[in-house]
């Protein structure tokens, strides 16, 4: 065969086979989630802690979202983002949290790269203007279950009622130890999920609570699926690419 017949035919043989995985990839959208994600969408997780009476089986919605602004004010919304439980310190979570640590590398790999997940993001940044004592909020629902994964909140100097209350409902916290001052911090624990009380200074000394809701097992739930994703996602691009020889 001569040498440009040879340069065709090849390059026909890649354009197929790019056709062949581009055809996979086009129908992996349309077929339908498989039986084990389709079954963890579905199933109740076990109840623990409220935002607005928000819970871990609270389904977004465009009535929650209207609920939510209604509360705190205008909102942005991004539909793909990043996922970052890390709160306080790079190490915190590994000294103190180190389950939710090992959860927070799975959702960041590989490293120093910019890992966007199927996840809707609610961040409120003028609830004071709306009469709460919230200085920023974010919200972060799972793209698959509409179930929350986390919330993180930034109370002002007046959230030492919002603590009390917190206390009155769930009961006496776990504190943590060893913490550099003025930093202190408390939690509660319910059904594998996580509720974390941050207490520091502001720049003007003043003191800022940060309040984590760590939906562990809703967060569980989405790398469990993303991981089935990628493993049919490798199936049938297997499958197309077999096809071509």
């Amino acid at each position: 065969m001569s040498i440009p017949k040879l340069n065709k035919w090849v390059a026909g043989l890649s354009v197929v086979l790019l056709l062949a995985i581009l055809g996979g990839v086009i129908m992996e959208k349309k077929l339908r989630p498989s039986s084990l994600i389709s079954s963890q969408l579905v199933k109740e997780l076990p109840e623990s802690f409220t935002f607005f009476d928000l819970g871990a089986n609270t389904r977004f919605s465009g009535t929650i979202r209207s609920d939510l602004s209604d509360h705190l004010g205008s909102d942005a919304i991004a539909y793909r983002s990043q996922i970052d439980l890390s709160v306080n310190s790079p190490e915190f979570l590994q000294t103190f949290f180190p389950e939710l640590y090992a959860l927070n590398l799975q959702l960041n790999y590989p490293p120093r790269e910019r890992i966007e997940h199927n996840a809707v993001k609610l961040m409120y940044r003028y609830s004071q203007k709306v009469d709460v004592p919230f200085k920023y909020v974010e919200v972060v629902f799972s793209g698959y279950s509409q179930r929350p994964l986390y919330f993180s909140i930034i109370v002002s100097h007046d959230g030492a009622e919002i603590i009390d209350a917190l206390h009155q409902k769930y009961g006496p916290p776990e504190e943590i130890q060893g913490l550099k001052s003025p930093t202190k911090a408390s939690f509660w624990r319910k059904n594998n999920d996580l509720l974390l009380v941050s207490i520091k200074s502001d720049r003007y000394g003043n003191p800022e609570y940060h309040i984590m809701i760590y939906y562990v097992n809703s967060l569980k739930e989405l790398l469990n699926i993303e991981k089935e994703e990628a493993r049919q996602r490798e199936d049938r691009l297997k499958k197309a690419s077999d096809k071509v020889f």
